[in-house]
């Protein structure tokens, strides 16, 4: 079963097991549904490593056998075998032998300080701009759908990941953290297509919003955003949940416009010592 089918999410919302990495049903359903007719062994490979990016896949989580990643991905294991080869030698992923074997998530892809920096002077403001709007627009959605949908143990969860976040340290682990409290957000919500676009949104702006440029985002700052969605949340209260955030996401627009001009003003100033 996979979210493109029409049962993805089942009749009745509570059956959406949490998995034993903390991750819930649909979502491993996402990582694992079938592949679009392109490279299907560098289809595999990119899902898995987006899967990874995004905390869906943590370190230490064991993956499918190669024969069940091939039903589940309608390839040969042939083809599983060789995306498998591929992020071994990307270091992410290690293949041990014996009865307690299996392919294991040894280490998670992530964009060095550089790299990050070259993304986002490489975006304009009204590309960050309209990248907030989208979000803004997603996450609302999503939100005010999981007010009516969710069950209390699909609150629960998001709960435990707004918590997971609040303990989270370091760049990497904070935007993971908090990607997983959109993208749960999208499950709740029962919603494929917007659980789809999420992650998308995710994977585009996660990095660049945790970014440590210039004066990082803060941990904080953000924590306040996510008390007022819980509580919208658990009164059912959609217009509530699409008020905060709309101005988490809002506030999370101008830091990332902040940081960019910042950053050109420090290369200017250092192109005008420079011509000195």
């Amino acid at each position: 079963m996979t979210l493109t089918d029409d049962h993805s999410f089942g009749s009745d919302p509570s059956s959406a097991a949490r998995s034993s990495s903390g991750g819930s049903q649909g979502l491993r359903q996402h990582i694992y549904r079938a592949l679009p007719e392109i490279d299907r062994a560098e289809a595999i490979v990119t899902r898995l490593r987006d899967s990874m990016s995004l905390g869906l896949l943590r370190e230490g989580d064991r993956l499918p056998s190669e024969v069940e990643m091939a039903e589940s991905f309608g390839v040969s294991p042939t083809t599983v075998r060789e995306a498998l080869s591929a992020l071994r030698s990307k270091g992410l992923v290690e293949t041990r032998r014996g009865r307690s074997g299996g392919t294991f998530v040894v280490s998670l892809p992530a964009s060095s300080v550089p790299m990050m920096r070259q993304r986002l002077e490489g975006l304009s403001v009204v590309q960050l701009r309209d990248m907030g709007d989208h979000r803004s627009a997603i996450s609302a959605a999503s939100i005010q759908l999981a007010a009516t949908r969710a069950v209390d143990s699909d609150l629960h969860a998001i709960e435990r990941l707004v918590e997971a976040f609040e303990r989270a340290d370091g760049t990497h682990t904070l935007a993971r953290a908090d990607s997983r409290i959109w993208l749960e957000i999208a499950v709740s919500a029962q919603s494929r297509r917007l659980l789809v676009a999420q992650l998308h949104l995710q994977l585009e702006s996660s990095e660049l919003l945790w970014a440590p440029l210039g004066s990082p985002r803060s941990k904080s700052s953000v924590l306040p955003y996510f008390g007022q969605m819980m509580e919208a949340l658990h009164r059912r209260d959609r217009e509530a949940a699409a008020s905060a955030v709309a101005q988490r996401i809002q506030d999370d627009t101008f830091h990332m416009i902040d940081q960019k001009l910042t950053l050109a003003l420090h290369e200017g100033s250092k192109d005008d010592n420079h011509a000195r």
